[in-house]
Protein backbone atom coordinates (compact mmCIF):
# COMPACT_ATOMS: atom_id res chain seq x y z
CA UNK A 1 0.00 0.00 0.00
CA UNK A 2 1.11 3.78 -0.91
CA UNK A 3 0.08 6.91 -0.46
CA UNK A 4 0.27 9.63 -3.29
CA UNK A 5 3.90 10.13 -3.54
CA UNK A 6 4.46 6.42 -3.50
CA UNK A 7 5.61 6.14 0.31
CA UNK A 8 4.86 2.82 2.17
CA UNK A 9 3.15 1.78 5.00
CA UNK A 10 6.76 1.54 6.27
CA UNK A 11 7.46 5.70 6.50
CA UNK A 12 10.64 6.62 4.36
CA UNK A 13 10.34 3.32 2.07
CA UNK A 14 9.00 4.30 -1.12
CA UNK A 15 7.24 2.19 -3.85
CA UNK A 16 7.03 1.87 -7.67
CA UNK A 17 6.84 -0.70 -10.21
CA UNK A 18 4.93 -3.63 -10.09
CA UNK A 19 5.20 -4.01 -6.41
CA UNK A 20 2.73 -1.05 -6.18
CA UNK A 21 0.20 -3.56 -7.45
CA UNK A 22 -1.96 -0.76 -9.50
CA UNK A 23 -0.45 -0.87 -13.02
CA UNK A 24 2.03 -3.16 -14.28
CA UNK A 25 3.46 -1.24 -16.73
CA UNK A 26 6.65 -0.03 -17.61
CA UNK A 27 5.52 3.65 -18.39
CA UNK A 28 3.70 3.37 -14.93
CA UNK A 29 6.67 2.45 -13.25
CA UNK A 30 8.69 5.42 -14.48
CA UNK A 31 6.34 7.64 -13.63
CA UNK A 32 6.07 6.81 -10.38
CA UNK A 33 9.81 6.73 -9.83
CA UNK A 34 9.50 10.16 -10.80
CA UNK A 35 6.66 10.88 -7.85
CA UNK A 36 8.80 8.88 -5.27
CA UNK A 37 12.07 10.90 -6.41
CA UNK A 38 10.31 13.98 -5.73
CA UNK A 39 8.91 13.07 -2.91
CA UNK A 40 12.41 12.44 -1.25
CA UNK A 41 13.91 15.38 -2.48
CA UNK A 42 10.75 17.50 -0.91
CA UNK A 43 9.23 18.78 -4.03
CA UNK A 44 5.47 18.47 -4.06
CA UNK A 45 4.24 15.81 -6.67
CA UNK A 46 1.61 13.25 -6.49
CA UNK A 47 0.60 9.88 -8.87
CA UNK A 48 -2.67 9.57 -10.82
CA UNK A 49 -3.59 6.76 -12.20
CA UNK A 50 -6.85 8.04 -13.91
CA UNK A 51 -5.20 8.50 -17.42
CA UNK A 52 -2.44 5.66 -17.75
CA UNK A 53 -2.37 4.57 -21.18
CA UNK A 54 -2.91 0.86 -22.41
CA UNK A 55 -1.86 -0.29 -25.39
CA UNK A 56 -1.80 -3.85 -27.87
CA UNK A 57 0.82 -3.70 -30.13
CA UNK A 58 -1.12 -5.64 -32.69
CA UNK A 59 -2.26 -4.86 -36.24
CA UNK A 60 -4.16 -3.12 -35.87
CA UNK A 61 -3.13 -1.49 -33.03
CA UNK A 62 -5.87 -0.98 -29.66
CA UNK A 63 -5.18 1.80 -27.29
CA UNK A 64 -6.98 3.15 -24.43
CA UNK A 65 -7.70 4.89 -21.53
CA UNK A 66 -9.38 6.91 -18.87
CA UNK A 67 -12.66 4.58 -17.86
CA UNK A 68 -14.37 2.14 -19.81
CA UNK A 69 -17.77 1.48 -20.65
CA UNK A 70 -17.90 -1.72 -18.22
CA UNK A 71 -16.09 0.46 -15.31
CA UNK A 72 -18.41 3.20 -15.35
CA UNK A 73 -21.19 0.91 -15.35
CA UNK A 74 -20.38 -0.64 -12.72
CA UNK A 75 -19.88 2.55 -10.49
CA UNK A 76 -23.12 3.62 -11.68
CA UNK A 77 -21.90 6.68 -13.41
CA UNK A 78 -24.03 8.13 -16.11
CA UNK A 79 -22.26 8.62 -19.72
CA UNK A 80 -22.36 8.49 -23.39
CA UNK A 81 -20.60 7.03 -25.81
CA UNK A 82 -19.39 8.72 -28.91
CA UNK A 83 -18.48 6.52 -32.20
CA UNK A 84 -16.63 7.53 -34.72
CA UNK A 85 -15.09 5.15 -37.85
CA UNK A 86 -11.29 5.56 -38.42
CA UNK A 87 -11.83 6.12 -42.19
CA UNK A 88 -13.55 9.49 -41.45
CA UNK A 89 -9.46 10.30 -41.01
CA UNK A 90 -8.28 10.61 -44.36
CA UNK A 91 -4.91 10.56 -43.29
CA UNK A 92 -5.93 7.01 -41.42
CA UNK A 93 -6.80 5.67 -44.64
CA UNK A 94 -4.26 7.21 -46.68
CA UNK A 95 -1.49 5.18 -44.26
CA UNK A 96 -4.04 2.05 -43.92
CA UNK A 97 -5.40 1.08 -46.88
CA UNK A 98 -8.53 -1.39 -46.80
CA UNK A 99 -8.35 -1.15 -43.23
CA UNK A 100 -11.03 0.35 -40.79
CA UNK A 101 -10.90 1.22 -37.05
CA UNK A 102 -12.89 2.93 -34.54
CA UNK A 103 -12.47 6.02 -32.16
CA UNK A 104 -14.51 5.65 -28.98
CA UNK A 105 -14.84 8.63 -26.09
CA UNK A 106 -16.62 8.23 -23.31
CA UNK A 107 -18.33 11.83 -22.00
CA UNK A 108 -19.80 12.22 -18.26
CA UNK A 109 -23.24 14.18 -17.71
CA UNK A 110 -21.18 17.66 -17.91
CA UNK A 111 -18.77 16.53 -20.67
CA UNK A 112 -16.04 15.55 -19.30
CA UNK A 113 -14.04 13.27 -21.34
CA UNK A 114 -13.83 10.12 -18.85
CA UNK A 115 -11.87 7.88 -21.52
CA UNK A 116 -11.15 7.05 -25.19
CA UNK A 117 -10.21 3.98 -26.99
CA UNK A 118 -8.81 3.18 -30.59
CA UNK A 119 -8.79 0.01 -32.87
CA UNK A 120 -6.58 1.34 -35.58
CA UNK A 121 -3.13 2.30 -36.06
CA UNK A 122 -1.54 4.63 -34.53
CA UNK A 123 -3.22 4.15 -31.57
CA UNK A 124 -0.25 4.06 -29.74
CA UNK A 125 0.66 7.40 -31.05
CA UNK A 126 -2.14 9.19 -30.31
CA UNK A 127 -4.10 7.75 -27.22
CA UNK A 128 -1.77 10.01 -25.37
CA UNK A 129 -3.72 13.26 -26.26
CA UNK A 130 -6.95 11.05 -24.77
CA UNK A 131 -5.08 10.74 -21.69
CA UNK A 132 -4.38 14.44 -21.21
CA UNK A 133 -7.84 15.12 -21.22
CA UNK A 134 -8.65 12.42 -18.94
CA UNK A 135 -6.25 13.68 -16.55
CA UNK A 136 -7.05 17.04 -17.08
CA UNK A 137 -10.85 16.60 -17.02
CA UNK A 138 -11.53 18.46 -20.11
CA UNK A 139 -14.94 18.87 -21.27
CA UNK A 140 -15.44 18.39 -24.97
CA UNK A 141 -16.21 22.24 -25.38
CA UNK A 142 -13.01 22.50 -24.37
CA UNK A 143 -11.19 19.71 -26.56
CA UNK A 144 -13.00 21.11 -29.44
CA UNK A 145 -11.29 24.64 -28.81
CA UNK A 146 -7.48 22.72 -29.41
CA UNK A 147 -5.87 23.33 -32.94
CA UNK A 148 -4.69 19.87 -34.54
CA UNK A 149 -2.78 20.08 -37.23
CA UNK A 150 -4.07 18.76 -40.69
CA UNK A 151 -3.52 16.30 -41.71
CA UNK A 152 -3.32 13.68 -38.59
CA UNK A 153 -4.58 10.68 -37.52
CA UNK A 154 -5.07 12.29 -34.36
CA UNK A 155 -7.67 14.51 -35.32
CA UNK A 156 -10.22 11.61 -35.03
CA UNK A 157 -10.57 12.82 -31.60
CA UNK A 158 -11.72 16.43 -32.40
CA UNK A 159 -14.11 15.43 -34.79
CA UNK A 160 -15.55 12.36 -32.60
CA UNK A 161 -16.67 15.31 -30.58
Amino acid sequence: VVNGQMESSLPGVYVCGDLTGCSLLAHTAVREAEVAVHAILGKEDRMSYAAIPGVVYTNPEIAGVGQTEESLTAKGIAYRAVKLPMAYSGRFVAENEGVNGVCKVLLGEDDTILGAHVLGNPASEIITLAGMAVEMKLKAAEWKKIVFPHPTVAEIFREAL
